[in-house]
């Protein structure tokens, strides 16, 4: 759990943190200029994560006494989509940085909803699992180590970006 949480803080963070940056090196866009481009990453992770809860909720319900191992394959598929949906949707952009930032804001949009798929993986996972009673106390464990790590990330990313001469492909 702490890995998955780690992981989704490095990119969660790192593209929140660089986004408007990225507009600015790319394509010349002042932070007013890209406020909308660099807001709606945020929304798609906010609905996305509201879709991904109703749709890991519609499949179980349609399960006949969904199991534990139930439960936990749907939690996998979920994490799984929050796992490689950002780095497919990240690795295409990294790959061919568009030449409007229209576009680059589409992968950019993709990345973080799919991201938030995580909210029907590993973070609906750890309260089914640890119960009522220790769920709090295991998701804030695994927090703080993941804050760091992902707070690390928006540093060795800018250090990156720095020694690659801003290259944005790296």
């Amino acid at each position: 759990m702490l890995l998955a949480h780690a992981a989704k803080n490095w990119g969660l963070y790192n593209t929140l943190a660089w986004t408007p940056t990225f507009y600015y090196e790319q394509y010349g866009l002042s932070v007013r200029d890209s406020a909308l481009l660099s807001v709606l990453p945020s929304i798609s992770g906010a609905v996305g994560g509201l879709v991904a809860g109703n749709l890991a909720d519609a499949v179980i319900r349609r399960l006949d006494k969904p199991s534990d191992e139930d439960l936990t394959k749907v939690r996998k598929v979920f994490q799984s989509i929050a796992s490689v949906g950002p780095a497919l949707a990240l690795g295409t952009l990294a790959y061919n940085i568009p030449e409007d930032p229209q576009t680059a804001v589409c992968f950019l949009v993709a990345s973080v909803g799919l991201q938030s798929f995580i909210a029907a993986g590993f973070e609906a996972g750890n309260q089914e699992k640890a119960g009522e009673k220790w769920a709090g106390l295991l998701y804030s464990v695994t927090t703080l180590p993941a804050v760091c790590l992902g707070t690390f990330g928006v540093w060795f990313v800018g250090e990156l970006l720095d020694a690659t001469g801003q290259n944005w492909s790296v």
